[in-house]
């Protein structure tokens, strides 16, 4: 009997040892301290009475005895604090009632402790003494469990069991004591048993109190990575102790039973690690025993922000916003349901986990009557006539979470099947999941907004490309029309018909070029820098085509200029005919090519009446813009995009008065230099 009742005290101080620091851990406040004293005062109890037993009376026997009458005024201080905080001023003459009594009596049973030796008469009234503490405790959880409200009963409950059926125990076992004039081994023993199981309702009843007041100081995955092991170590302990057991009934197959117990251990613990169920679970069981919210919502929101924004998830958009919704509640799978602008109903916009029926609610649909202004979660009934189509279509399907999105109203709804484990659903969930809702809504409102304005991006470069294309076909016929009025004249010249026949295909070919790039998706700037032209020659060709006088001056040695030569010709082109219709009669348009630095410059400068810096800097680059009777306001503004694409630039340099000088500025190529032993000067 002394070898178990070793075993038994052992263990049960080894329990609330454990116990003892969980409580620290999770608890915080008054209560949790004394709830943590509580484990404490009963740990040294039992593991200074098992030491007793192993080495004989002597210091740790007192020790024990005096741990023993410690537990009661410990037990009787949770108590009566619970009892002051949740009844107030109303109970404080009980609590000092209570106090004043128990100090008495303990301050007896430990002066009889000591003085047994001196006054061996008192051992009876050590006993009686012992009693009336237990007898204290006992009160003390019976007045606190009918002082405390039905509201607030849920958080002093255990410690009312739990002390309260302690201490009864201790009043029997006194009580028989007492009259017996004895103590059997048995009950003695089994009080330590029954500490050790009764031990752990202090730690919820701590985790309670946390909850009552706030969360405990740790991580949730610190908490629930715990949890995980204290359970996975309790079944392998389980195992383990069954094993023994196999052992020691000495059979032929008990070390084979043992391999095969921890094999399987093994492979139950793998399933259960694995299973996404099995994880739910756990982690509901610890959130509602530990936490006072459901959720951690920073890690809530940053988990939502990160599966939405995941540049590389490979998943679609809309897989990854049923996702940030589904895991908030642990559901394997979901639909979306979405609006698209001007329409009254839904439609399919993506499925995770879940078939992809193309199914489209009209507005008339009852379901969208039922989710009406998109502000309320619903809980499906497959039953429900409005949901029939939604589940024959998807398969089951639990909860309808709208996506409402500002004055546009409801956007959409994310359809979520069963969780995984049982999904309790209380306010505090229903309010999360509205606000996924609102993010998710805003989220794909975002990315119609993007992919809108990319479509808007692609009209807009058309939109461009045809009026720089209906600019060059105007000049085109410009120069057709001015052929025809001289046709008449000069039509039985053969030089004329022959300058005829070269414009005339020049202004076809040109044309044709005109329609293909105008049916082409856009011009790639990189692509129009690889080419090259050198810039004199080819201004001398746009010089012999223009009926007006060009005089051209360039450097000795001017490198080719880095831009297609379609583009150098219309963007040089716009700039002549502006500078002739600019300049007085006769007088002719000059151009100037240099080198500064590693760019071609050049100048197309006329004697016109000039622009004012106002002018320059509001009208003259305003797409169609213009104060010319025929004009279209798109010359100098092509001329600058087409050699902003190429890398270059326009600058312009005019006053009232002074003409008008526009710089082209274009990049130098670096692997050619074309050479001229003296400046051009020509006209044409």
């Amino acid at each position: 009997m002394t070898s178990a009742s070793v075993v038994l005290h052992a263990g049960a101080a080894a329990v609330c040892l454990v116990w003892t620091v969980l409580v620290l851990a999770v608890g915080r406040g008054t209560a949790a301290l004394l709830l943590a004293a509580s484990c404490g005062v009963a740990a040294l109890w039992a593991g200074a009475t098992a030491l007793a037993l192993m080495t004989g009376p002597g210091l740790l026997s007192a020790v024990a005895a005096v741990a023993e009458i410690a537990r009661w005024p410990v037990w009787l201080a949770v108590l009566l604090f619970l009892l002051h905080r949740v009844a107030g001023a109303r109970a404080l003459r009980m609590i000092r009632i209570f106090g004043a009594v128990a100090a008495i009596a303990t301050a007896a049973a430990i002066l009889i402790l000591f003085g047994r030796h001196l006054w061996p008469w008192l051992v009876d009234e050590a006993t009686l003494a012992r009693l009336l503490l237990a007898l204290m405790v006992v009160l003390a959880a019976e007045n606190l469990f009918r002082t405390t409200s039905e509201r607030d009963r849920w958080h002093v409950v255990l410690p009312c069991i739990a002390l309260g059926g302690l201490a009864a125990y201790d009043v029997l076992l006194y009580a028989d004591a007492a009259l017996s004039r004895g103590m059997p081994a048995a009950l003695v023993d089994a009080r330590a048993g029954l500490t050790a199981v009764v031990t752990p309702l202090l730690a919820v009843a701590a985790v309670r109190d946390g909850r009552w007041r706030r969360d405990p100081p740790v991580s949730r995955q610190v908490v629930f990575h715990g949890a995980t092991l204290v359970v996975a170590g309790s079944f392998l302990l389980a195992v383990g102790a069954l094993g023994e057991v196999l052992s020691l009934l000495d059979v032929a197959w008990g070390a084979a039973a043992q391999v095969v117990l921890l094999a399987l251990a093994l492979f139950v613990l793998a399933l259960a690690a694995s299973s996404a169920s099995a994880r739910s679970r756990l982690r509901r069981l610890v959130v509602d025993h530990f936490f006072t919210a459901r959720y951690d919502y920073r890690r809530e929101w940053l988990r939502c922000v990160e599966i939405l924004s995941a540049a590389d998830d490979p998943a679609p958009a809309e897989h990854r916003a049923i996702r940030a919704i589904a895991d908030a509640v642990d559901s394997p799978a979901g639909v979306l349901l979405h609006r698209d602008p001007g329409e009254p109903g839904l439609r399919w916009a993506g499925s995770w986990n879940l078939p992809h029926a193309h199914l489209g609610l009209p507005a008339e649909d009852p379901f969208l009557a039922a989710l009406g202004g998109g502000t309320d979660v619903l809980v499906l009934d497959a039953a429900d006539p409005a949901v029939r189509p939604l589940v024959a279509a998807y398969g089951q399907l639990w909860l309808a979470i709208p996506l409402p999105h500002g004055r546009a109203g409801l956007s959409g709804v994310v359809l979520l099947a069963p969780p995984r484990a049982p999904f309790p659903l209380d306010r505090e969930v229903l309010d999360l999941l509205r606000t996924l809702g609102q993010e998710v809504a805003m989220f794909l409102a975002e990315r119609r907004a993007a992919e809108r304005l990319v479509d808007e991006r692609r009209l807009a470069e058309y939109a461009k490309r045809f009026a720089f294309v209906a600019h060059d076909v105007k000049t085109v016929s410009s120069q057709l029309s001015l052929l025809l009025a001289n046709a008449e004249e000069h039509l039985s010249d053969p030089e004329f018909q022959h300058d005829m026949l070269v414009t005339v295909r020049a202004s076809a070919a040109r044309i044709n070029a005109l329609i293909l790039r105008l049916g082409q998706p856009g011009d790639v700037p990189e692509v129009a820098r690889a080419e090259t032209v050198a810039a004199v020659e080819r201004l001398r060709g746009l010089a012999a085509t223009r009926p007006y006088a060009v005089r051209i001056e360039a450097e000795e040695t001017v490198p080719p200029a880095a831009i297609a030569g379609a583009r150098f010709d219309t963007a040089l082109g716009h700039l002549m005919n502006n500078a002739a219709e600019a300049s007085p009669a006769g007088e002719p348009v000059r151009l100037r090519i240099l080198r500064e630095g590693g760019q071609v410059v050049v100048e197309v400068i006329d004697r016109g009446p000039g622009m004012t810096p106002e002018f320059i800097r509001d009208e003259l680059f305003r797409p169609l813009s213009t104060s010319k009777r025929q004009g279209s306001g798109i010359g100098a503004w092509q001329a600058r995009e087409l050699l902003r694409e190429a890398g270059g630039d326009l600058a312009v340099v005019s006053r009232p008065g002074a003409g008008t000088t526009m710089r082209v500025l274009l990049p130098a190529a670096a692997d050619a230099r074309t050479a001229f032993p003296e400046p051009l000067r020509g006209a044409a």
